[in-house]
């Protein structure tokens, strides 16, 4: 998971990273600990389940902040 989230976070413009930095740090280190616990682990599904609901929410801002973007170059 931690890998796939370092792809989708290197995509975003710069920024957006700079204000969710210490968002998408906390995401990637929780993301780390999934990896190394593995899918047999009873909280995995759980813990899956959240950090992708807060990935979700960084890629909303990505995305409302492109939409701004968009609307000011227009």
């Amino acid at each position: 998971m931690k890998k796939e989230l370092e792809d989708l976070f290197n995509g975003m413009p710069p920024i957006v990273k700079e204000k969710l930095n210490p968002v998408m740090e906390n995401l990637l280190e929780r993301a780390q600990i999934l990896d190394d616990m593995g899918e047999a682990d009873p909280d995995y599904d759980e813990e899956y389940e959240l950090i992708r609901k807060e990935v979700n929410k960084v890629k909303y801002l990505n995305d409302q902040w492109h939409i701004m973007n968009s609307k000011k170059n227009n």
